[in-house]
């Protein structure tokens, strides 16, 4: 039997602009790039968080608190936003961060039912030691890249991010409209 040409495959896309020469074949490149580059930043963020003691979801967590609190008082709902997580995600590392020691929570003067998370003196000393080694990582990583093309990726990225829930909902409701006799197998 003979085997399929790559060209030949159905169209993952079909946005014209992501067309080249009538196939897809360029686009796929791009979304193997894609997920290997988020694998890679996840492990990176493992990584990292490995080094001191914490669990990635806890590292993420820390780190948005840095950032978002040179901007002004940062709440669960802030975190969320940043990380494109649940908020009720982002309760349950910051109770574990609270516990060790590395951000304080204090109730918002403004709304009872908020919270108002900063560093403590724990955790900034940790982000302080570790900043060395994010700037040789960063600029590791971003070497070669201008601060438009930064923007231009940044403003991408946030998009994905943003659809990637509808993209799930989506496959879900496919799943669900299949039988379970019309279901692929993948038999070894």
């Amino acid at each position: 039997m003979k085997a399929s040409r790559t060209a030949d495959a159905p169209l993952t896309v079909s946005l014209a602009q992501f067309l080249v020469g009538g196939t897809d074949l360029q686009f796929r490149e791009f979304v193997a790039d894609l997920f290997a580059a988020a694998a890679g930043m996840q492990s990176l963020r493992r990584a990292l968080a490995k080094s001191v003691g914490l669990s990635a979801a806890e590292f993420s967590v820390l780190l948005a608190t840095w950032y978002l609190q040179k901007r002004g008082p940062v709440g669960i709902t802030a975190i969320a936003r940043h990380l494109h997580v649940a908020s009720a995600h982002v309760t349950a590392e910051v109770g574990n961060l609270v516990s060790a020691n590395l951000i304080k929570k204090t109730q918002d003067s403004k709304d009872t039912r908020a919270v108002i998370l900063v560093l403590s003196k724990q955790g900034e000393d940790i982000l302080a030691e570790l900043a060395p080694l994010l700037r040789r990582i960063n600029d590791r990583l971003f070497s070669g890249n201008t601060a438009n093309a930064i923007n231009v990726v940044a403003k991408f990225l946030k998009h994905v991010a943003d659809e990637s829930t509808n993209s799930v909902a989506i496959v879900r409701h496919a799943s669900s409209e299949k039988s379970p006799a019309r279901r692929p197998r993948f038999d070894t």
